[in-house]
């Protein structure tokens, strides 16, 4: 699946990683702002590099083409009658970026070649800008080898060239912000490239905590470099297609599989644990409530054991019940969610029902058990409803303290799956009266919440005049009685723009069609008024939010979802409090929410493993025919869905031949 680019390359970004590292970097070359560069959470280690060819350099001018696939990145440049590739690769497993640079010489007559490279490097803190510490920078066996007290960097090429020792101490300004950098030394080396012929020149960049880890780290790289390429793009191979999707419709096919790429981009692999980043490139830390949205979307397309594994970090930094809003890599973690508990009990009912696994749910009870006590908790006034203090909800900008809307459906969802789970571990009773306790929170949500007057839920219980998208939760999560009212709302013009779905209606007297949560589009509203959409068989309208979409699939960073953009000009500038900034390129919670809209919206699939049962409720139009690769514990099935004559066909083949009971169109 390859993006390729020829024009304003400057726009765009793009992102390469693994389980440890990342590199962040825009197309035409350019490291235009402090979150450029390679990281290795919770440090960044390279600031930039730039390669030079007989005293021109590769660069913004001279770049012509940008190739971006799941894999590898590679910008072609044109100078003075060569050209060269300069070929990028991120390994799953180690702290390294290979860089393969292929010159080729297309002229009659040899070429000499001198090639030069400047390195830069800032290992610093994510959250640090200027400082005064030193480094220190070694030749050893034809390798640079810089540390400092947050890490160590190394540098290699084969064939090998010069390296001088330079040890300069620069700053400079990117994003307005002053910062450091450190040359530790100079490289160059001089080539002859034969006519029509080409050399490639292999360089290596490793980071670790300290020397050894990150000459090990590159010494790995090394011996390992044909093998680790081969399995990363299998790997990647390997997920598209145990979670094959076919819809004939190009964009919902790409859209769905570049969803998948970027969640496992977003993949992590620490010493805290596993879990998945909520977005690249300052997003970097694991959020609870992200990942309420993206495991269940990583379970949609059949990775289980990561998805498993990320339920059990979140578990592990429980506090009292409660699930963290964020787990910072350097080990600092913040509670300030009234969110993130109920989504990662829906996540983990989620886990148990799709993997069939009793086994981790008989292992993680006692965390099941505190999760649901901690949000009882948090109803004051026992009404049946959870109450927020300032700041905690998704809309962190705003003070929603009281009763927001959205929190109310997750804690009467999180009810409704914790009553199964309960059930599954043998307490039929305990199940009974959380089931009854959902449905008289239910009963009162409709009751409490729904604004006659304007068709629409109130934001809150105490402040009914607002309107914003949260009443959106709602459908997803099929509580509301009123959906074609609230979606009729949301279609209009007060939410939906020709870019997406607003976060404000644009009739409130604070509406700012930049504003962060006050009418900027975002990914996920936009998405999940898809997913509405389908769950009320409006297809078309679904459809057009997902084309919505597609259509800024590379606004920015290429072959990704951002977070949020201006909802009138499209614009990517955001105002945040007193901040004004861009949204986040590679955003987690947009990615999820298209896999989970095609899966258990537009198809209406619900798996259950444990009683051999797969639901299909889609909302296809006429003639549409879509095949669907589906893991249900360990088995893997193909779906075929076809809406024929007002009825709906399914066939299903399972490759250990397991028979499963098809339930059609029913509710989920």
């Amino acid at each position: 699946m390859d993006f390729i680019v020829t024009k304003d390359f400057y726009k765009r970004s793009y992102v390469l990683s693994g389980k440890k590292v990342f590199l962040y970097r825009f197309c035409d070359t350019g490291f235009k702002n402090k979150w450029c560069g390679l990281w290795a959470m919770p440090h960044k280690f390279l600031e930039f590099f730039a390669f030079k060819i007989n005293d021109e350099w590769l660069s913004p001018d001279n770049c012509k083409t940008f190739t971006h696939n799941e894999t590898s990145s590679s910008h072609v440049f044109e100078i003075d009658g060569l050209s060269a590739k300069e070929f990028l690769f991120v390994p799953e497993e180690s702290k390294s970026l290979i860089c393969i640079l292929t010159i080729h010489n297309s002229s009659n007559e040899q070429k000499k070649i001198i090639l030069d490279l400047q390195i830069a490097l800032n290992i610093r803190d994510r959250e640090e800008n200027w400082y005064e510490r030193k480094y220190d920078t070694k030749i050893l066996e034809n390798k640079s080898v810089t540390t400092s007290e947050k890490g160590s960097f190394v540098f290699g090429s084969f064939p090998s060239g010069n390296l001088d020792l330079v040890q300069k101490y620069c700053e400079h300004y990117p994003s307005g912000e002053r910062q450091n950098y450190f040359t530790p030394c100079t490289y160059s080396n001089s080539l002859k490239i034969d006519p029509n012929s080409k050399e490639d020149v292999l360089f290596i960049f490793s980071c670790g905590n300290n020397e050894k880890e990150a000459l090990l780290n590159y010494e790995n790289s090394m011996k390992t470099l044909g093998s680790n390429f081969v399995e990363k793009e299998k790997k990647y191979l390997g997920l598209l297609s145990n979670s094959n999707l076919k819809t004939n419709v190009d964009y919902i096919d790409q859209l769905f599989n570049w969803s998948i790429i970027n969640l496992e981009k977003l993949a992590f692999d620490s010493n805290l644990g596993y879990g998945y980043f909520a977005g690249y490139p300052w997003f970097t830390q694991f959020w609870g409530r992200d990942l309420g949205w993206m495991i269940p979307a990583v379970i949609d397309y059949g990775n289980f054991e990561h998805a498993k594994e990320s339920l059990k970090t979140l578990a592990r930094f429980q506090s009292k019940g409660n699930i963290p809003n964020t787990i910072f890599i350097n080990g600092r973690t913040d509670y300030r969610s009234i969110d993130a508990t109920p989504l990662w009990i829906i996540a983990l009912h989620h886990y148990i029902t799709n993997s069939g696994d009793l086994s981790f749910l008989n292992e993680i009870k006692a965390n099941l058990l505190q999760a649901i006590e901690w949000c009882r908790h948090r109803d004051k006034d026992n009404d049946g409803f959870i109450e927020t203090s300032p700041k905690e909800t998704w809309m962190d900008t705003l003070d929603r303290s009281g009763k927001p809307v959205e929190i109310q459906v997750f804690w009467v969802e999180a009810m409704r799956r914790a009553g199964d789970l309960i059930k599954l571990l043998g307490d039929s009773k305990g199940s009974g009266l959380i089931k009854e306790e959902s449905r008289r929170v239910a009963s009162k949500f409709e009751k409490e919440f729904w604004n006659k007057e304007e068709n629409f839920y109130f934001d809150k219980i105490d402040d009914g005049k607002i309107k914003t998208i949260n009443p959106i939760f709602a459908l997803f999560f099929d509580l509301s009685k009123n959906a074609e009212k609230v979606l009729e709302k949301i279609e209009s013009d007060e939410f939906s723009s020709p870019f997406g779905v607003r976060t404000l209606s644009k009739n409130e007297d604070f509406y700012n069609p930049a504003g962060y949560h006050t009418g900027s589009v975002w990914g996920w509203t936009t998405a999940l008024a898809a997913c509405a959409e389908f769950k009320n068989k409006r297809t078309e309208k679904g459809l057009n939010y997902l084309n919505i979409l597609h259509n800024y699939l590379n606004q920015n960073c290429i072959g990704a979802i951002g977070e949020a953009w201006n909802s009138e000009n499209n614009d990517l500038i955001l105002v945040k409090e007193n901040l004004k900034e861009e949204g986040c390129n590679l955003q987690g919670f947009s990615s999820a929410l298209v896999v989970r809209c095609v899966d258990e919206c537009m198809l209406g699939i619900k798996v259950n493993a444990l009683d051999k049962s797969i639901i299909v409720s889609p909302s296809l139009l006429e003639g549409m025919k879509i095949t669907r690769r589906k893991r249900v514990g360990n088995d893997i099935v193909d779906l075929t869905l076809q809406r024929k004559n007002n009825g709906l066909e399914v066939k299903y083949k399972s490759k250990d031949n397991i028979r499963y009971r098809i339930i059609r169109d029913q509710k989920l």
